[in-house]
């Protein structure tokens, strides 16, 4: 059964001061049996380009383990942040673009999230959104409008609503088919009632950190999911969504 953490950082956040570095990241893995992390700079960086960079070398140096996902401010003009999401995917072989609502100051119903959707949409990889802490702009919901703008663009919404608007997170699932929710920092009792209302296949398994790896595959592995069923949330669908 193939594990993919669907969501992983590295670097140091300028924000919260958190560092994770090659190391942290592949002792995780290695300990945990996770097979391959989607990795991505942290929100609030001093140069998310040399952030993107690092994340590349990354990818070049262990082929099979790492890909790339783009965190990049919206509030940079679009010709730029266009660039630098094309440079990514085109060049680098990353395979998704992040919003975190909150740390780049733009809520996914505001005109400059635009660019961050209809670029994805464009370039055919997903959007993966952060929502919960930072509401009313991490608010689940608020991705519903894109989502119908785009129902072929595939949207993850990071966290799930981390437990306080988890139901939300479901609601916006619900919604739109294209809406797939990664719950990581969520309860057990969540993470088993969103698997069974919205099926395993709408369900990624995320860490966010690699000291939570064991963590949120707790969760999956308490759950009392079919063989089926676990393989999805733990890797297959990840590795449909990602095209990995």
């Amino acid at each position: 059964m193939i594990i993919i953490d669907s969501h992983c950082h590295l670097g140091v956040s300028k924000l919260s001061g958190h560092s994770v570095s090659e190391g942290d990241l592949l002792n995780g893995m290695d300990t945990h049996g996770v097979d391959i992390s989607l990795v991505m700079p942290h929100a609030v960086t001093d140069d998310p380009i040399a952030e993107h960079d690092e994340i590349a070398k990354l990818c070049r140096k262990y082929p099979q383990r790492f890909r790339g996902i783009v965190s990049l401010s919206p509030l940079w003009d679009e010709p730029d942040y266009r660039s630098e999401v094309e440079r990514c995917i085109d060049e680098l072989g990353f395979v998704a673009v992040k919003l975190n609502p909150m740390q780049h100051l733009t809520s996914p119903l505001m005109k400059n999230a635009d660019k961050v959707f209809d670029s994805a949409a464009d370039l055919g990889v997903p959007v993966i959104v952060h929502t919960g802490l930072g509401a009313p702009w991490a608010l689940p919901a608020l991705s519903i409008p894109q989502a119908r703008r785009h129902p072929d663009l595939p949207i993850i919404l990071a966290h799930a609503g981390f437990t306080v608007y988890t139901t939300e997170a479901y609601v916006a699932a619900l919604e739109c088919d294209n809406i797939y929710l990664e719950p990581s920092w969520c309860m057990i009792q969540e993470v088993k009632w969103l698997i069974r209302e919205l099926g395993a296949n709408r369900i990624l398994f995320g860490s966010d950190l690699p000291e939570n790896i064991p963590v949120e595959l707790a969760k999956y592995k308490a759950a009392g999911l079919s063989d089926v069923d676990l393989a999805a949330c733990l890797g297959r669908t990840a590795e449909q969504l990602f095209s990995l």
